[in-house]
């Protein structure tokens, strides 16, 4: 009798109750959801910094570099002369000096875009192996805002800069920087400030 109650209880050893089992099962569950959650909520932080960073980088770009061109034997700054000649690499700056933009640049980047709107993209970096942005550039008012955008027009009425594709509704990055119109001559409705041209240079990056 005692062997019997002996190899009773051992047979119980090593056995897991259905409440433990119930129990780490539930855990297991509430562990695999919020590991997602957290790491979706984080992608999407990453995913933001990246993009403010691709537009800062092009709007620096676009308002402190004069920009350039090579052809192999060739260069310049004057790439707004030359871009659209065949076997020439160029960076589309359109600055006579940080902050200050020049007329012919600004026109030429618009046809540079209208005409090969993907080379314009990796020549700004926002195209390599592992990365793929687009991107809307835009001459704008003061007063101009995302919801109601007031464009820089020419004497003719036309947009002075409104280049690249339209603007999603989707997760994108915005930057803004108030620049300087060199010459002015030939545009229409700028805001004079202390007698000279300002406007908002924005880029928006997605």
């Amino acid at each position: 009798m005692i062997t019997m109650i002996e190899n009773t209880r051992s047979s119980q050893e090593g056995k897991l109750s259905l409440d433990l089992l119930v129990g780490l099962s539930i855990f297991l569950m509430s562990f695999i959801i919020i590991s997602q959650l957290i790491s979706g909520m984080f992608g999407d932080v990453r995913s933001e910094i990246s993009l403010s960073h691709e537009s800062y980088k092009v709007a620096v770009i676009l308002a402190e570099m004069t920009g350039k061109w090579s052809n192999g034997t060739k260069n310049g700054t004057d790439w707004e002369n030359n871009w659209y000649r065949s076997n020439v690499y160029f960076v589309p700056g359109l600055a006579v000096r940080p902050g200050v933009l020049d007329y012919k640049k600004i026109v030429e980047f618009q046809n540079a875009t209208d005409s090969d709107y993907e080379s314009v993209k990796e020549l700004l970096g926002l195209k390599t192996p592992d990365s793929n942005y687009d991107f809307h550039v835009s001459l704008e008012t003061v007063n101009s805002t995302p919801y109601t955008r007031e464009l820089i027009l020419d004497i003719s009425g036309l947009p002075l800069l409104d280049a690249g594709k339209d603007i999603p509704q989707i997760q994108l990055a915005r930057f803004e920087r108030i620049v300087q119109i060199y010459d002015y001559s030939n545009v229409s409705n700028p805001t004079i400030v202390a007698g000279k041209a300002v406007a908002k240079l924005v880029v928006v990056v997605w």
